[in-house]
């Protein structure tokens, strides 16, 4: 079978749509079948990373001059902005079709709908079947192992600061801004492509292009501080206690699932002027208590097992 995965990415859209779609692409790859990405992909320095980890270089097909096989090809879609009517999407084409589908997703015609939840849902979605909660979260291959066990007392601590693919929301802007008034003892390694604050030397601060070397990072952080996205899902598998905010419309149903779930913190919001709004109390417990990250961390251990984009590889396999 081969697997085209139409998605977008850019500066703008964000990164989130081809990552968690690339972990069925790696799966779909190991079990030796053809991969092919049809959409509008900038090549982002993240992009072109995991398309290396993916063996494929960076390839992406125009949708326009893209012929389909629909005795071969099973689409899997993961958009906002393509539309239901797209002739490309058309069922006819393909010989099954797949959608990973969250709360703002169009509502695909497709015989089979992902939904990347934490909650598992079952039954039907307008005559489609669907695949959620932990045991169809899918994670990349490098996420294999939980984090180190945190000592306490870690001096200095090592917080990871991450706004998403490309920062677009400024999010690692204000933790910054928060961070730098702090009094605490601490080195934040923050990976955005969208930072424009003066840091006046701040040592305690380290600034980083979005890039795979969060992997680094992330396996040996006492704490994060993110968005309610993909990385924040893979944070929560690694075991990390993380602090999480919403900035846009796609992430507030994440973001309340993982905070009801005692998952995650809320470090702070967005308001409807695009201000961020930074909870300093819930700041200082994150950084002071760990307590605080030790009630996080149990929550979190083993809820997730990293056999999710393999089971949902052998979902789509079988319709």
């Amino acid at each position: 079978m081969r697997l085209i995965i139409r998605t977008d990415a850019s500066p703008s859209v964000g990164t989130g749509h081809f990552m968690r779609s690339s972990t069925i692409a790696e799966e779909f790859l190991s079990l030796g079948h053809e991969v092919c990405f049809v959409g509008k992909i900038d090549p982002m320095n993240l992009i072109i990373e995991r398309f290396q980890e993916l063996g494929l270089g960076f390839s992406v097909a125009d949708p326009k001059e893209f012929r389909t096989d629909n005795k071969n090809d099973i689409l899997l879609i993961d958009s906002y902005s393509v539309p239901t009517s797209d002739p490309f999407i058309t069922r006819e084409n393909w010989f099954k079709t797949v959608s990973i589908s969250d709360s703002i997703t169009p509502k695909y015609d497709v015989d089979l709908i992902i939904k990347p939840s934490l909650i598992t849902r079952t039954g039907l979605d307008g005559g489609s079947r669907i695949l959620s909660g932990p045991e169809y979260i899918m994670l990349r291959s490098s996420i294999t192992q939980n984090r180190p066990q945190v000592t306490t007392g870690t001096v200095p601590m090592k917080i990871l600061v991450v706004g998403g693919g490309s920062d677009p929301s400024g999010f690692c802007n204000a933790v910054v801004e928060a961070l730098a008034r702090s009094p605490y003892e601490f080195v934040a390694d923050v990976f955005s492509d969208n930072f424009d604050r003066d840091l006046q030397a701040d040592q305690r601060i380290r600034i980083h292009k979005v890039s795979l070397q969060i992997e680094d990072y992330a396996r040996d952080c006492d704490l994060a501080l993110t968005l309610a996205s993909t990385l924040a899902i893979e944070l929560i598998a690694r075991g990390v206690p993380i602090g999480i905010a919403s900035a846009f419309e796609n992430q507030i149903s994440g973001a309340q699932e993982m905070l009801s779930l005692g998952l995650a913190a809320p470090i702070g919001n967005r308001d409807i002027s695009g201000t961020w709004i930074i909870d300093s109390a819930i700041l200082h417990d994150l950084i002071t208590s760990e307590a605080f990250r030790s009630n996080l961390r149990s929550k979190v251990s083993g809820l997730i097992d990293w056999l999710g984009a393999h089971r949902v590889a052998l979902e789509i396999l079988s319709l």
